[in-house]
């Protein structure tokens, strides 16, 4: 049990092989996410992972009170308000580039993609429409989407693979947008205020029960028996 790999668990961070290669290696190793479990049910917590080979990363042990059921809630509010974004830069990406999907390990070339939008008044009537944080209208296309792909950057969406070419790669938190998103919108609609965005083919197949969904259908059993 590594203390650097603890390090990033207990930071939030969503552990993948393309993120932290090093800790997502000391987790796959035999026994060590057992062992990380347990030193985790100390603090009332536990590894909890993204399917079978997604990513791991640190979750309540348990929904069993009222403050925590509230928190929860105050926390899909929150994700709800800030979802949109993500998801319109994400479809703007896989509209711009051919074949995306959308799934960990892909690749997305800033330069691909400029050349794409700059080629379409669509996209870059979209582009143009986004509220990228710290983006100013008066930049140019190429500007405005190298700012895009650092806000997912530094939300943890995207690694930088290759500087020099401007080469992004997505990480092992984005099944983790994907699911959490088609939870809300098909269970909790009141907390959607749009429709997912369809991102491709390997969708269908992220759509197994995360931490964020169970902590939801708790929710959901507890208001039952109010």
């Amino acid at each position: 049990m590594k203390p650097e790999t603890l390090k990033e668990l207990l930071a939030g961070n969503f552990i993948c092989q393309f993120a932290f290669p090093e800790a997502y290696e000391d987790l796959t190793s035999l026994g060590e996410s057992d062992r990380v479990d347990a030193w985790l049910a100390s603090l009332d917590r536990r590894l909890a992972r993204l399917g079978e080979d997604g990513a791991f990363y640190v979750a309540p042990l348990q929904v069993h009170r009222n403050e925590d059921v509230s928190k929860v809630r105050a926390d899909l509010i929150r994700f709800r308000d800030s979802h949109g974004l993500l998801t319109q830069m994400l479809n703007l990406v896989r509209l711009a580039k051919e074949g995306f999907r959308g799934v960990p390990g892909e690749f997305v070339q800033l330069a691909e993609i400029v050349l794409r939008v700059n080629e379409d008044s669509t996209l870059v009537a979209q582009l143009r429409e986004l509220r990228i944080p710290g983006a100013d209208s008066r930049w140019s296309n190429h500007d405005l989407l190298r700012r895009m792909l650092e806000k997912l950057k530094a939300d943890g969406y995207l690694i930088v693979s290759n500087e020099a070419s401007e080469i992004y790669q997505i990480t092992g938190k984005i099944d983790h947008l994907h699911q959490v998103l088609q939870y809300l919108v098909e269970n909790v609609p009141e907390l959607s205020e749009a429709p997912l965005e369809e991102l491709g083919e390997g969708e269908e197949s992220q759509q197994q029960a995360t931490e964020q969904s169970d902590l939801l259908r708790n929710i959901g059993q507890e208001a039952e028996r109010e």
